[in-house]
């Protein structure tokens, strides 16, 4: 149970973190607009974009470091590779430097090369730590880093440099956390050999595909509305996908935690209690997406206008696509197994199929139905990726118990809480006191309800207490 431990930790700073991230899109959204969030998101979407070939030494870096305790090459290996990236990115930017300026809509190609670079670099200190198996260090590092981008961020804009002002609080925090972060891994530095470098290809040479399915489902959609919309609605969805995020932070923590527990256990050939840590993974991968959904679908609109009034449109896209979040939880797992216990070829074929799937669509889709086609393409190419992960997970590692009784009493607990806000809330549009009022009576609701008529809800909470 220690690995519960670690998650509920890692998870405490994904919250931290995530409330100055929704402090960053909030400052942003109300200080320039939706359309001036959306410009932003399309220069972050870009972004990921461009450092996509380095993206895949994060997840091998991780791997290959939580094989061995003893100091070997692959952290110092693949900060050479970020590095070196980081120059090809440069001379590439500095070729075309016109063409980016018009997409971006203002002159900053060469931050966007900083960016990149500092961003690569600080998600390999960040997977340095998770390989070493401090994944809750990792995990605050990142809180960390968020809080004082917020900072820096209000700070350049309100000193005059306005949508710039955002990137340089950006670049400034990654540029900080990362030299700190290499100053608590200078332990695990050594000079790297060959044979390093080669043990980080054959993984990153499937990982690379699962880094394009992020970049997929956080930014495929952004990219293409911004050809077919304009900026106002880009912000919105920004904002909506946003608050969709928040709810996936147990998932993203349980995932990231057992990823060194299940590479311990493929090495040992341990099928049986990797199953058992899948099956643990799923109990808790939904237990705020479901609530999440049922609360958007009665406050949906009025959560948005926390923003500003001009966001209150989003309601509909953001129950949507706290369906495609809540998919997408439950396929991760499926995914993150796959790769910790050393199937990277498997989770490769299924990204695959999901960027296909989600591009298709997206364009398609988007084309006929504007933002609501964006926000459907998503969920349906969730849909499909669930689907390949549990088939071919088990056809691996034989049937996985999937804990059904415990998602129905999720899904009950979420309907109980909806039912009730749903009497209490006012006829008339909310106040914005109001709406955080019936938020968190929701949660009071949800989490009685749950901790109530849940069995293994409540055994896991025990053993989470009890624990030293």
């Amino acid at each position: 149970m220690q690995h519960g431990r670690t998650a509920v930790l890692h998870f405490l700073a994904q919250v931290v973190r995530s409330l100055a991230g929704f402090g960053t899109t909030l400052f942003a959204a109300r200080y320039f607009g939706a359309a001036g969030l959306g410009v932003y998101s399309q220069f972050l979407a870009l972004l990921f974009w461009v450092k996509l070939p380095g993206d895949s030494m994060t997840s091998a870096v991780s791997k290959r470091m939580s094989e061995s305790e003893t100091t070997v090459g692959h952290f110092s290996a693949g900060l050479l590779v970020v590095v070196g990236y980081g120059i090809v990115v440069g001379l590439a930017v500095a070729v075309v430097r016109g063409p980016v300026n018009d997409f971006l809509g203002i002159d900053a190609a060469l931050l966007l090369v900083a960016l990149v670079v500092v961003n690569m670099a600080f998600d390999i200190v960040k997977s340095g730590f998770v390989g070493d198996k401090r994944v809750a260090v990792s995990g605050w590092l990142g809180t960390a880093e968020q809080v004082l981008r917020l900072g820096g961020q209000v700070a350049f804009v309100l000193g005059g440099a306005m949508v710039l002002g955002l990137v340089y609080g950006h670049i400034l925090s990654l540029f900080v956390f990362t030299l700190f972060g290499l100053v608590l891994l200078r332990d695990r530095l050594a000079v790297p050999d060959r044979s390093d470098l080669t043990e980080l290809r054959t993984f990153a040479q499937y990982s690379w595909l699962g880094n394009l399915k992020g970049l997929a489902l956080n930014w495929m959609d952004i990219l293409v509305l911004g050809i077919f919309v304009g900026d106002d609605l880009v912000g919105i969805y920004t904002a909506s996908w946003t608050l969709a995020s928040f709810l996936t932070l147990a998932s993203k923590s349980i995932a990231t935690t057992l990823f060194p527990e299940l590479s311990d256990l493929g090495d040992r050939g341990d099928f049986e209690k990797a199953r058992e840590l899948v099956t643990d993974a799923m109990l808790f991968s939904g237990v705020f997406l479901i609530p999440g959904g049922f609360g958007a679908a009665v406050l949906g609109s009025e959560l948005l206008q926390v923003y500003s009034a001009e966001f209150a449109t989003g309601g509909t896209v953001l129950v949507i696509l706290i369906g495609a979040r809540l998919f997408h939880a439950f396929g991760g797992q499926f995914i993150g197994a796959l790769n910790g216990l050393d199937y990277p070829e498997l989770a490769f074929r299924i990204n695959a199929v999901f960027f296909a799937t989600n591009f298709v669509l997206n364009v398609v889709l988007v084309y006929l139905y504007g933002w609501y086609g964006a926000a459907t393409a998503t969920l349906l190419s969730t849909v499909v990726y669930v689907v390949l992960g549990w088939t071919l997970l088990t056809r691996e590692v034989g049937v996985i118990r999937i804990p059904y009784r415990a998602i129905a009493h999720q899904v009950f607990a979420g309907a109980v809480m909806a039912a009730v806000v749903w009497t209490v809330r006012p006829a008339t549009p909310n106040p914005l006191y109001v709406t955080v009022a019936l938020v968190a009576v929701g949660a009071a609701v949800y989490g009685l309800v749950l901790v109530t008529v849940s069995a293994p809800v409540r055994g896991k909470l025990r053993a989470l207490a009890d624990l030293d």
